[in-house]
């Protein structure tokens, strides 16, 4: 999801003019969930899957690689 362009908003003294368009919102904060300690926790488990994966991974095509060079190694 791409990150839309953030407008800033200022309170200004003047009165408003008759045809202004008034934005009335109610904000609330989100927190990134990267930042509890489940988050962290959860980061790390993936981090170390990933890299078990791809140590898992990496014997077996080691081995593919060694096959095709083989194939068209000259007799």
């Amino acid at each position: 999801m791409g990150r839309h362009e953030s407008i800033p908003l200022r309170e200004s003294g003047e009165a408003l003019a008759p045809d202004a368009r008034v934005i009335d919102v109610k904000y609330t904060e989100v927190r990134d969930p990267r930042h509890t300690i489940w988050g962290r926790i959860k980061a790390a488990l993936q981090a170390v899957l990933w890299a078990a994966a791809i140590g898992f991974m990496i014997p077996p095509a080691w081995v593919l690689i060694q096959t095709i060079g083989a194939t068209f190694r000259p007799f």
